[in-house]
């Protein structure tokens, strides 16, 4: 059985995430899309529309900000699972390293709703405190 396409789907993303590129991800975010962000920092919350979540994730657009690595990307017809690991590096220098779940509902070759979360927010939530707009 080969691999399901929405694999290769979230493949590509996390590739254009690792070169900047916004393009991507302009051409494959539903307009009304609605992104949960978990923790308890101020970066943290449900963001809803492509513009609001474009935003949100221009902050740690920048490569040098933040890399993530996929350990294994599960998929179906609706749903794309990431697991992986993250080093992101705030503007004041201060990073954290940790484990994250990545959950994509994917519908027409469009994220329509994703929803992420790290393995310790006292830990991350500081980090993403910085890129939150003040």
């Amino acid at each position: 059985m080969g691999e399901h396409p929405n694999v290769a789907f979230v493949q590509e993303m996390f590739a254009a995430m690792d070169r900047g590129e916004t393009a991507w991800f302009d051409a494959h975010i539903a307009d009304d899309i609605v992104w949960h962000v978990g923790g308890n920092s101020r970066a943290s919350g449900t963001f809803r529309g492509k513009e609001t979540v474009a935003k949100m994730m221009g902050a740690v657009a920048n490569p040098d900000a933040m890399k993530a690595q996929t350990h294994d990307i599960l998929a179906n017809d609706d749903h794309a699972v990431v697991l992986g690991s993250a080093l992101v590096t705030a503007p004041s220098g201060a990073s954290v390293e940790y484990n994250y779940v990545n959950v994509f509902h994917i519908a027409g070759d469009k994220v329509t709703e994703a929803w992420g979360m790290s393995e310790n927010d006292a830990e991350t939530d500081p980090i993403w405190d910085e890129f939150a707009p003040s």
